[in-house]
């Protein structure tokens, strides 16, 4: 029995059907089309969420630090004193941005006590810049969303005084409502919210690890329940072929004795050796046909051949991939081994190209030579590093070649050379 690992799909009326995983790629294209239609925006989302951390703030210190300085250009008054140590300010205040996250307490220490100068130079800077204010709220923000434990503690009671000393020296009554409202909007609420959302991101890892433990212990527990049914098939159809090539043997040698003296008892041996022969093959067909079951009716799918191509094709085309094919040479009956392999190699670059490399047109060519079959399946998906499900052993037990990987002018190519006579 094949080693292929399943996939165990309901069928109507909720009943369990076993599908080989070679088989997966075209008999499932519903649902692959159905998870093809949210592709794009889950690709842009996925790369968003994949970028360094480290390289998205040194752009976000980058785009504050333009801003900053526009501005200092643009709104402040012509006749403001000291433009050049307001751009040094928010400069430093934007590198503290860059290393928020890779050194979050340098940021802090050393960003709010920038942020605090602007009053002490002049109360026209805190009235018409925006972004330092902003900058300060996003270093306090990253106290409580990247740090843990003493350090947030420390950190708050640091800004809290810091706050405090921008409200004495900025131009306002100093009221205790002040001095709390600065506290509690300027350090207080961002630590908070960091916090909030730190909590958050720890439980959904912890999710997202347990839901692919899960999946894990999931797929291991119906692989071995595939497994140990299909060891149970296994073990009947060993029954089945014994007992029947037992009967055939021994009816066998009963008609041949019986050939030449006895013409009428051996037809009748003859005819009960071709009766055990066809019980035996109705047998296998009910085991085998447990694994490919496609509808309430247990039946042995016909042999997969190069002639079913075209239906392959078509499949894969209401999945949603347009495929050309293309035949060279004589299209001729193949050795039963050598004409499965080929199929199934088709077969699995096919699935892969939209499976795995979500390509949008695919192009198959056929070309029988006098001693050989090749096989090309050209796409232009990404995802060089694609599985090929058995196909290597399948192609190497055939005694043929196989070439799968990336082309230089962009796509992906599997290609596979068997020779009709089997393995040297």
């Amino acid at each position: 029995m094949s080693s292929a690992a399943v996939t165990i799909l309901p069928l109507p009326g909720g009943r369990p059907a076993v599908i080989l995983e070679d088989d997966a790629a075209i008999l499932t294209e519903d649902d692959d089309a159905r998870r093809r239609r949210g592709y794009g925006w889950r690709t842009m989302l996925a790369r968003l969420r994949a970028l360094d951390p480290y390289r998205v703030d040194l752009l976000i210190g980058a785009a504050l630090l333009v801003e900053g300085l526009l501005e200092v250009l643009v709104l402040l008054p012509d006749d403001t004193p000291r433009d050049g140590v307001v751009a040094l300010l928010v400069a430093g205040l934007a590198a503290c941005v860059a290393i928020r996250r890779r050194l979050p307490i340098v940021a802090a220490v050393v960003g709010l006590p920038l942020f605090c100068a602007f009053p002490a130079i002049g109360q026209v800077y805190t009235e018409n810049l925006v972004s330092p204010f902003f900058i300060a709220l996003l270093l306090i923000y990253g106290i409580g969303r990247h740090l843990e434990g003493r350090a947030v503690l420390v950190l708050t009671a640091y800004a809290s005084v810091l706050m405090s000393v921008f409200t004495a020296v900025e131009q306002t009554e100093d009221t205790v409502g002040n001095y709390v409202l600065s506290i509690g909007a300027l350090v207080v609420a961002p630590i908070l919210i960091g916090r909030v959302i730190r909590s958050r991101a720890q439980l959904n890892r912890a999710l997202r690890e347990k839901a692919a433990r899960l999946e894990h212990e999931r797929a291991d527990r119906t692989a071995a329940a595939a497994l140990e049914e299909r060891t149970r098939i296994a073990g009947e159809l060993h029954d089945v072929v014994a007992h029947a090539l037992s009967a055939m043997v021994v009816q066998a040698s009963g008609a041949r004795r019986l050939a030449e003296r006895d013409p009428q008892r051996a037809a009748e041996a003859f005819q009960a050796v071709e009766s055990s022969g066809r019980e035996a093959l109705t047998e296998i067909r009910r085991l085998l046909g447990v694994l490919r079951r496609d509808d309430e009716e247990i039946a042995l799918a016909p042999q997969p051949s190069l002639r079913h191509v075209d239906s392959l094709v078509r499949r894969l085309e209401s999945a949603g991939l347009p495929v050309e094919l293309g035949i060279e040479g004589e299209a001729r009956e193949l050795p039963i081994g050598v004409d499965l392999t080929a199929y199934r190699v088709v077969q699995e670059a096919l699935g892969g190209a939209l499976e795995h490399g979500h390509a949008g047109r695919a192009r198959v060519k056929l070309s029988y030579g006098a001693d050989h079959v090749e096989l090309e399946v050209v796409d232009d998906g990404s995802a060089p590093e694609r599985p090929l499900l058995g196909i290597r052993e399948r192609v190497a037990l055939s005694g043929g070649r196989l070439q799968a990987g990336a082309r230089r002018d962009g796509g992906h190519v599997v290609r596979a050379r068997l020779p009709l006579g089997g393995p040297a």
